[in-house]
């Protein structure tokens, strides 16, 4: 017969077991979040960081070239010659399986990453007043303004602190530049302000709203066959697939709404739409319907977790449903509120095909912002970091050019993500201090 110690020997085992379990999933979560961040660093490091610049030779190639190793694996490294060189040679790919690759790193090389023509790789000869003069790995001599140069450094003669200040002169260049199609040129600043501007746009529009139906599905629809079967259609629209919002968006808000505002306000303009067309403000409310949901189960079930004793003493005090609702109900649901924000920021902020069919171009002259009331252009397309990584990895005449960029802006974009959860998630950390007392 198996003794009560020894019972109680074996329940404890079991709950260490569990308790490891529990920890094990923690960590492989971890893990797998700082890995994903540290191969995004990884890959956007040629972006940022100044990599040396090598002169290659093999027995297949004439001659030895400079270039950049953007690419390698244990078959083969693919190397960027620069601008000096034509597009359809640019990029050298040399056999690392034939034994015979010799590589260098020369004193001389110099990177210019000039206005027009991008990166330019080769070797240093002259610096004349004004004019800087190199030569390439063909023997070629080239001259250069220093006035159509952005910037040009020495990368294998850097110390560690001339590289992390070319690097922090990197990041700032590339979050304050506009978009351009040059290898290694341009930045994510237009995109940037962007997706920023549709986040907090969205935010205005959905959470009035979801706050609004939640209050009337708890407080005043009962709990009939109806009020079940609306919560079930809400449950069930968060999993829709966000494209078919896209086409809703762009049937409803840009050709049915926006086509009958130009009729009624602008047919002196017709047939050039005004608001018929894709732009910031139906974006914004296409992405509030996609994460309407998300904000309208948090609100809920934030509301059902306050003690209906609460709300019975608010009764008793004389206190009006309208007062209880106001003055107490909906105080004591801001974090669940909060955290119904936290989740449709980080689904919205990284959403691209929906936007694609309502607002989001590749290129915008000019920035949603405007100096005028309401401050916003809210008739004009827009650029986003989701859709500047996809059009760069996916729509690039050479993908591998770009690769670096596609990974910086997917950290950009991740960071960005990051903080606007942070200031959510410190409100709502505000808010249950505040009003925490209240439920004890």
């Amino acid at each position: 017969m198996t003794s009560r110690l020894s019972k109680q020997a074996s329940r404890w085992r079991f709950d260490d077991a569990v308790m490891f379990f529990c920890a094990g999933a923690l960590v492989l979560a971890l893990a797998g979040l700082v890995s994903m961040l540290a191969l995004l660093l990884q890959q956007a490091k040629p972006q940022w960081w100044p990599m040396p610049v090598y002169q290659w030779t093999q027995s297949s190639i004439e001659n030895s070239v400079v270039g950049l190793a953007i690419y390698r694996d244990d078959s083969a490294v693919l190397i960027d010659q620069g601008a000096l060189v034509s597009t359809e040679v640019r990029l050298l790919r040399l056999d690392r399986r034939s034994g015979d690759v010799i590589r260098s790193k020369p004193q001389s090389a110099i990177l210019v990453q000039h206005h027009v023509e991008g990166r330019i790789l080769g070797y240093y000869k002259a610096l004349n007043e004004d004019v800087l003069e190199l030569m390439s790995s063909r023997g070629e001599i080239y001259r250069y303004a220093l006035s159509e140069v952005d910037y040009w450094y020495f990368p294998n003669q850097l110390t560690r602190t001339e590289a992390w200040s070319i690097a922090a002169k990197n990041i700032a260049r590339f979050l304050t530049l506009g978009h351009e199609t040059g290898a290694g040129a341009g930045g994510v600043y237009p995109a940037l302000v962007g997706t920023v501007v549709m986040v907090f746009l969205m935010t205005v529009f959905v959470m009035p709203l979801g706050v609004l139906a939640a209050v009337y599905l708890h407080e005043f629809a009962g709990n009939g066959y109806p009020t079940r079967l609306v919560r079930a259609g809400v449950h069930n629209l968060a999993a829709i697939p966000s494209v078919i919002y896209g086409v809703f968006g762009l049937g409803l808000f840009v050709y049915g709404v926006g086509g009958e505002l130009d009729r009624l306000f602008y047919s002196d303009s017709l047939p050039a739409p005004t608001f018929g067309e894709p732009g910031l403000m139906w974006a914004s409310l296409t992405l509030a319907l996609l994460t309407l949901p998300v904000v309208i189960v948090a609100t809920e079930e934030g509301m059902s977790r306050i003690p209906r004793s609460i709300v019975e003493a608010s009764y008793a005090l004389g206190a009006t449903r309208a007062e209880t609702l106001i003055k107490l109900v909906l105080p004591l649901t801001a974090p669940a509120m909060m955290t119904g924000l936290i989740l449709a920021i980080a689904r919205a902020a990284g959403e691209v095909a929906p936007l694609m069919l309502v607002g989001v171009v590749e290129y915008a002259p000019t920035l949603p912002l405007k100096a005028e009331f309401p401050f916003l252009a809210l008739d004009q397309k827009f650029m986003h970091l989701g859709h500047q990584i996809y059009d760069l990895g996916f729509q690039s005449l050479d993908s591998s050019l770009v690769q670096a960029r596609v990974y910086a802006t997917a950290v950009v974009l991740f960071v960005i993500v990051v903080a606007l959860n942070a200031l959510a998630v410190l409100l709502r950390n505000h808010l249950n201090r505040r009003y925490q007392n209240l439920l004890r």
